[in-house]
C-alpha cells in the first residue's frame, strides 16, 4: 500500500531517481510526487521510452520519515533508486541547502551551483592545474606530431580517446585557439568524456562526465555540455575543466555511465 500521511513522526530528505514517476513500475512510489522538491532536478542518464531513450532525472524531496522508509524498503534491490538523507529539525522552515546538494551530488557530481559560487574572475584551482599538467605530459609527443591546431587528426584522435584537449591555465591561449578551430558541430555526434572539478571551492573533487559537446565560446571559454541520456546542455566554465576526450571502449550512451570517478 502506498505510504501517505502528514509527517507527524518527522520529516526526512530522500533522493529519488527515475523522476518523474510516470512509468508503470513507479506505481508504488507515485505517492512521493505530492511532497515538496528541494533543489534542481539533476541528470541521471537516460531511460527507455518506446523505441528511443528519454532523459532520466534525480530529485530531492522532503517526506514524512515513515514514507521515506517505505520507499527505501520497496526499492532496496534497486541501487540509488531511493537514497535516505538527513532528518529535518523539528520546527525548521526547510532543509539545510548543504544536505540537499550533498544528496544531489550523489546522483550527479557536477551542479551548476558549483561554478556559480566561484565568481566571474575565477581561476583554476591547484587541483585542476596539477591534473592538467599530468595530462599534457602524457600526450606531449602525440601533440607534437599534429600539423596544426586545425588538423583533422586532432578531431579524429580526440573523439576516439587517443588525444585529450587540455585547457590553458591562463585563458585564452593555444588550447583555446585549438578548440576554436575544431569542428564543434561534429563533436556533438560523439560521446565524449569531460573531466571536471566538482563541488564547492573549499572541497572540490575530480569526476568524469559522459555526454556531448554542443558548442564552445572561445572568448569566455564556456563549454556547452549535454549529459548522456539526451539532457539539455549545461554551461561549464573552462576554469573547472581538466580535459575533454573520447572513450576508446565506450562509444554510445548504452555503453557508458553518466559519470564515474576521475582516474587521471
Amino acid at each position: 500500500m502506498a505510504a501517505t500521511g502528514n509527517g507527524g513522526d518527522g520529516w526526512q530528505l530522500v533522493l529519488v531517481s527515475g523522476w518523474p514517476l510516470t512509468s508503470k513500475q513507479d506505481a508504488e512510489l507515485a505517492y512521493l510526487a505530492q511532497y515538496a522538491q528541494h533543489g534542481p532536478a539533476v541528470p541521471f542518464g537516460g531511460r527507455r521510452n518506446g523505441y528511443g531513450v528519454e532523459p532520466d532525472h534525480a530529485v530531492v524531496l522532503a517526506v514524512p520519515r515513515f514514507a521515506a522508509q517505505h520507499a527505501a524498503d520497496h526499492t532496496r534491490d534497486h541501487r540509488q533508486r531511493v537514497v535516505l538523507g538527513a532528518h529535518l529539525a523539528a520546527g525548521s522552515a526547510g532543509p539545510d541547502e548543504r544536505d540537499v546538494l550533498a544528496l544531489l551530488r550523489g546522483a550527479y557530481p557536477y551542479l551548476p551551483a558549483d561554478a556559480e559560487g566561484d565568481g566571474p574572475d575565477a581561476r583554476p584551482t591547484a587541483l585542476v592545474t596539477a591534473a592538467r599538467a599530468v595530462r599534457r605530459d602524457a600526450q606531449r609527443e602525440r601533440r607534437a606530431s599534429y600539423s596544426g591546431p586545425d588538423s583533422i587528426e586532432v578531431h579524429n584522435d580526440l573523439v576516439v580517446g587517443k588525444y585529450s584537449w587540455v585547457p590553458d591555465d591562463e585563458h585564452p591561449g593555444p588550447a583555446a585557439a585549438e578548440m576554436e578551430h575544431l569542428p564543434v558541430h561534429w563533436l556533438k555526434d560523439w560521446l565524449l568524456c569531460l573531466d571536471i572539478e566538482c563541488g564547492p571551492r573549499d572541497e572540490t573533487v575530480l569526476h568524469r562526465l559522459y555526454g556531448t559537446v554542443t558548442s564552445y565560446e572561445p572568448v569566455t571559454g564556456q563549454v556547452e555540455f549535454s549529459p548522456t541520456g539526451g539532457h539539455p546542455p549545461m554551461s561549464v566554465p573552462v576554469h573547472r575543466i581538466v580535459a575533454l576526450t573520447g572513450d576508446r571502449q565506450r562509444r554510445t550512451d548504452r555503453q557508458a555511465p553518466a559519470h564515474e570517478p576521475y582516474d587521471g
